[in-house]
């Protein structure tokens, strides 16, 4: 994506943390220093910083914490944080300033997205490969397709470019979507690396986990990122299953993802004010929207834990 001034969020530009020291003596307000710093790691305009600082903090206050204290010239010990346009910042006593982008440690640490939108099925496709990362020898995939043939994961996979054997699929057959899974295995010549479940939920979910565990205990753990889990789709899910059951799945899921230090995007084609996406999106750590609109196809990513949304740019 290129960094042309007005169309990257504030926040896509911030990915690695920043750190610097605030001179009170010679620095503008520090407010406005922690402005200057993360709009030069961004590298965006001035114009695209989404809100004033002081929407987020008490300006005069943040300041005034790091004035030495009266009986003593050295600075106070204490720290303020807090979170700004998302991102996680904090401002210790001594002047010592860190800025972390809440997609930046997402991207380091491990996580899940939920991807959402009231658009066509491919496009969701299209960003479902984008997610899976550069192509690479290092990385592991796993592709869970409840009602969904394993012919469109690995769709998705061969477009990504990395190697086969790197891929793992597992199925799950259920209710009304059971024939048209079997007939694309008719259909189509034996996969590599595809498992198919047919049984109960539960049974599906512990697939997931012993394969992730497998992998985790083959490559002797995984780095932040290494492992990539997509799971297609979430509307049959819950469509299919009781809301309860449903979200007990996917928590469980999405804990075991984060917890190898992986990276797992789900696709949900609804509209993100649907009552669907309303009763999952609090599981995630990211969501992000798609639409189409005069300007083409667009996303927005809406930030649990900052509590942040950002404005609508090009994919």
């Amino acid at each position: 994506m290129e960094k042309e001034p007005g169309t990257i969020p504030f926040i896509c530009g911030v990915n690695k943390p920043l750190e610097f020291k605030y001179n009170q003596q010679q620095d503008l307000s520090l407010g406005s220093t922690i402005i200057q710093h993360m709009i030069k790691a961004a590298g965006v305009d001035p114009i695209d910083v989404p809100e004033p600082l002081y929407a987020s903090v008490n300006t005069e206050a943040l300041e005034a914490g790091i004035q030495p204290q009266k009986n003593s010239p050295s600075p106070t010990d204490s720290g303020i944080s807090f979170t700004f346009a998302g991102h996680y910042i904090t401002v210790q006593g001594d002047g010592n300033v860190r800025v972390e982008s809440e997609l930046g440690r997402l991207k380091r640490t491990g996580g899940n997205i939920l991807v959402t939108g009231s658009v066509p099925e491919d496009i969701l496709d299209q960003l479902s490969v984008q997610l899976l990362g550069e192509r690479s020898s290092d990385r592991s995939f796993i592709f869970a397709q409840y009602g969904k043939s394993a012919q469109g994961a690995q769709m998705r996979h061969s477009l990504n470019g990395s190697p086969p054997e790197n891929a793992y699929i597992v199925t799950y057959e259920a209710g009304a979507y059971t024939r048209s899974v079997a007939q694309s295995y008719a259909d189509q010549p034996d996969p590599v690396n595809v498992s198919s479940v047919v049984g109960t939920l539960e049974e599906f979910q512990v697939a997931i986990q012993e394969k992730i565990l497998e992998l985790q205990e083959r490559r002797n753990g995984y780095d932040p990122g290494e492992l990539r889990f997509s799971f297609d789709s979430l509307r049959i899910l819950l469509e299919e299953e009781e809301t309860e059951a449903a979200g007990q799945f996917i928590a469980t899921v999405t804990k075991r993802v984060k917890d190898a230090n992986g990276l797992g995007h789900y696709l949900l084609p609804d509209a993100y004010y649907s009552d669907t996406v309303k009763a999952v999106k609090p599981i995630f750590d990211i969501v992000i929207e798609l639409q189409v609109s005069v300007n083409g196809l667009e996303q927005r990513l809406h930030l649990n834990d900052t509590d942040h949304t950002t404005k609508w740019f090009p994919i």
